[in-house]
C-alpha cells in the first residue's frame, strides 16, 4: 500500500488554490470601488450644476414656479449637459432650492444584479445679507435727445424694477440719481429764503455759501456779493445747481469728498449764477440784460469795474456791502428791478432755453438715497436732455451722495463692510468746457468762464487744452472715489472718442466694470450684466 500522507502534508499548491478562490469576489470589490468612485465623481458634478442652477434661479428674484424651472434645466443642460436629469426647483421666500437626480450606469453593478444606480442632490440659494447703495449717474446732454435718451431711461428703469424684484429687504437695497450736464442741480429747497433787504431770513444748508464768503475768481459781481440777494434782486428763484469747488493748497475739493464747513471757507458750495453777458449775441449767449455801456469786463474787471457793473443789474447808487439792517435798507432803496429778456436764446444750435440768470441750470434736481424705487423711477421719467458734458461734477456728485459726509448724509459709515457702494456712470460724450471765441474765452460754466482761471488756472487756451484738463480731473475724482469703497461702473453709449474710452476704462473698478456700446440697443443687456455683477448670492446648503 502506497504512503499517502505526503499528499495531505504537500502544501506547494495553497497559493494558488487561495487565489482563485478569492478571485472573484476580490475582482467585485475592485469593480464596485471603480462604480463608487464613478458614483462620488458624478454626484461632485451634480451638484455643482445644482448649485449653479440655484444661484440663477435667485438672481432672477420674483419668477413663476414654471420659469423658474426652466432656468434651472437651461443651466443643467447648457453649462454642465445633464439633459436628462430630473430637476425640481422650490420657492420660498426668497430662498430658492432645486433638487436633482439621475441614473447612473454601473460598469460592475451587473454582477449584483444592478445596471444603474440613483445619484441625488439638493441646493439652496438666498442673497447674502449684503446692503446695496446704488448712484445712477447718467448724462442728460443735448445729444442724448431722442432715442439715446429714451433707451437709457428704459434700462435705468429695468435695473431698478429687476433689483427690486429680487425680493430684497426694504433696508436691503437703495438707489439715488445723479443726471448731470454742464452742472448738477443739488434741489433748490436746500436755498436760504432772502428777503427783499437782501438778508437771510431762513438760513439754507449750511454747505452753501451763502453769504459769498469764499473767494470765488468771476468777471462780474464784486467780492463777498450774496449771489442769492442777487436772485432776489432779479426777481428770479435760484434754481439749484452749484458751482465746482476751487482747491486750495493740499485741500482739493474739487476732486475729492472733502466735508464743507464754515471754518474752511473754500469747501462751501457756490450758488451758480449765470452773469449778464454782453450784447454782442453772435458771441455771447446769454445776454439778458442792456449793457447801457457797462459790459463785462472779464479778467481785467477790477473789483471797482465789478461794483460798477451791478448798475446793468437794477443797482442805482453806491453800493456798499451791508453790515446790518440800516445798511440793507439804505442798499435796497438804491435797487431797481430791471426787465429781463427771458427769450430763448438762439446761440447754440441744440438749445434755446431762456435767456437769465439760470440759463445753463436746466438740468433736472439729483435724487438723495431713498429705498423708494417708484421715486427713482418717476424721475427717470422726466429726464430731458441738454446742455454739454461735465463728467467732473457728475463722478463728484455720484460719490457725494453715496458718502456718509455732508452735504448728503444718507450713505452708510465707510467702515461698514457689509454695506456696498456701487456708482454706474453713463456718458454718451466727451468732456466739454465749452470754449468760444469771445472776451470772456467760454460760455458760463461749473468753474466760470475760462478766464476766470479756474481750471488749472487756464486763461486763454484750446479746446482740447480745457477738455484734457477736465479728464485729468475726472479721473483724479474716480480714483479717490474708489479709494474710498466706491464700486464704479462706465458704460460709454455711441461714442467712437478712443480718450474718452481709455478714460473711462480707467475710471471703472476693473476691466469687467467698463463697458463700450456702440448702439443703445445694448443698454438694456449692459444694464443686467450689471445687476448680475452687482447682487451678492450665497448657497445655503
Amino acid at each position: 500500500m502506497g504512503d499517502y500522507s505526503s499528499i495531505w502534508t504537500d502544501k506547494s499548491g495553497n497559493f494558488g488554490l487561495t487565489f482563485a478562490i478569492l478571485a472573484v469576489p476580490v475582482l467585485m470589490a475592485g469593480g464596485l470601488a471603480v462604480d463608487y468612485i464613478g458614483l462620488s465623481v458624478e454626484k461632485a458634478e451634480l451638484q455643482n450644476a445644482a448649485d449653479s442652477a440655484a444661484l440663477a434661479v435667485a438672481r432672477e428674484g420674483k419668477l413663476t414656479k414654471d420659469n423658474a424651472l426652466q432656468v434651472a434645466k437651461n443651466i443643467f443642460s447648457a453649462n454642465y449637459g445633464y439633459n436628462n436629469a430630473s430637476v425640481s426647483v422650490e420657492l420660498n421666500d426668497g430662498v430658492a432650492g432645486v433638487r436633482a437626480s439621475l441614473d447612473k450606469p454601473l460598469v460592475f453593478g451587473g454582477f449584483m444584479g444592478r445596471e444603474t444606480a440613483p445619484v441625488s442632490v439638493r441646493s439652496e440659494a438666498t442673497y447674502a445679507y449684503t446692503k446695496y447703495e446704488i448712484a445712477l449717474v447718467l448724462d442728460t446732454t443735448g445729444s442724448m435727445a431722442g432715442g439715446k435718451l429714451s433707451s437709457m431711461q428704459d434700462a435705468v428703469i429695468g435695473l431698478v424694477d429687476g433689483m427690486t424684484a429680487l425680493g430684497l429687504e426694504k433696508d436691503q437695497i437703495k438707489f439715488a440719481l445723479v443726471p448731470y450736464a454742464g452742472f448738477v442741480n443739488v434741489g433748490p429747497e436746500f436755498g436760504p429764503k432772502v428777503s427783499g433787504l437782501g438778508l437771510i431770513t431762513k438760513p439754507g444748508a449750511d454747505w452753501l455759501d451763502q453769504d459769498a464768503k469764499a473767494p470765488v475768481p468771476q468777471s462780474d459781481l464784486p467780492s463777498n456779493f450774496s449771489r442769492f440777494a442777487m436772485y432776489k434782486h432779479l426777481g428770479v428763484k435760484w434754481p439749484g445747481c452749484v458751482e465746482t469747488r476751487i482747491p486750495k493748497d493740499k485741500a482739493l475739493h474739487d476732486v475729492d469728498d472733502t466735508v464743507p464747513t464754515p471754518a474752511d471757507v473754500n469747501s462751501l458750495f457756490t450758488p451758480f449764477f449765470a452773469v449778464d453777458e454782453p450784447d454782442a449775441y453772435w458771441k455771447y449767449p446769454n445776454s439778458y440784460l442792456p449793457d447801457d455801456g457797462v459790459p463785462v469786463k472779464g479778467k481785467n474787471a477790477t473789483e471797482a469795474d465789478k461794483v460798477k457793473q451791478l448798475s446793468r443789474y437794477g443797482q442805482t447808487g453806491a453800493y456798499v456791502k451791508p453790515k446790518n439792517i440800516v445798511d440793507s435798507l439804505t442798499q435796497t432803496l438804491l435797487w431797481k428791478k430791471p426787465i429781463i429778456d427771458n427769450s430763448p436764446s438762439k446761440f447754440y444750435s441744440n438749445k434755446n432755453d431762456p435767456k437769465g440768470p439760470g440759463f445753463g441750470c436746466e438740468v433736472e434736481p439729483l435724487v438723495p438715497l431713498t429705498a423708494s424705487a417708484s421715486e427713482i423711477t418717476k424721475t427717470v421719467k422726466k429726464l430731458e436732455a441738454n446742455g454739454s458734458t461735465n463728467m467732473l461734477e457728475g463722478v463728484m456728485w455720484g460719490w457725494r451722495v453715496l458718502s456718509s459726509r455732508e452735504p448728503f448724509t444718507g450713505g452708510a459709515s465707510e467702515s461698514d463692510s457689509s454695506v456696498e457702494k456701487i456708482m454706474i456712470f453713463l456718458t454718451d460724450g466727451q468732456n466739454s468746457f465749452g470754449n468760444l471765441n469771445n472776451d470772456l474765452g467760454s460760455g458760463y460754466t461749473s468753474m466760470g468762464y475760462l478766464v476766470d482761471g479756474r481750471l488749472d488756472g487756464l486763461t486763454a487756451a484750446s479746446s482740447g487744452q480745457t477738455n484734457n484738463a477736465l479728464d485729468k480731473k475726472t479721473l483724479t475724482a474716480c480714483t479717490n472715489a474708489k479709494e474710498d469703497g466706491i464700486e464704479i461702473y462706465t458704460i460709454r453709449l455711441e461714442e467712437p472718442d478712443a480718450d474718452t474710452g481709455k478714460l473711462l476704462a480707467e475710471c471703472a473698478s476693473s476691466k469687467s466694470h467698463y463697458f463700450d456700446a456702440p448702439s443703445r440697443s445694448q443698454l438694456a443687456p449692459i444694464f443686467d450684466s450689471i445687476k448680475k455683477g452687482v447682487v451678492k448670492l450665497r448657497l445655503t446648503s
